[in-house]
């Protein structure tokens, strides 16, 4: 019993430090010269929030569906590069 007390309660300390390292990253991606829109993730770094914001991207403006090469590339060029 005094065990699995001592365990949650590590595991409640792990996931407070956890969650105090995350941060909420913001990136605005610009479709076009009129059209943008701003994807928020939350993560302990600058990278992982990136990677996620751009896999979000790019299923946003794919719809899931293949674009073709070109208009593919142009939507990898758009979700590489966010506003910051």
């Amino acid at each position: 019993m005094k065990t699995t007390l001592l365990t949650l309660a590590a595991l409640m300390v792990l996931s407070q430090n956890t969650l105090a390292n995350t941060k909420v990253w913001t990136f605005t991606y610009k479709v076009s010269q009129k059209e943008s829109f701003e994807i928020k993730k939350p993560a302990e770094s600058k990278d992982q929030a990136y990677k996620l914001a751009a896999k979000e991207c790019f299923q946003k403006l794919t719809q899931g569906t293949y674009p073709g090469e070109s208009k593919g590339l142009e939507i990898i060029d758009v979700c590489a590069n966010p506003k910051m």
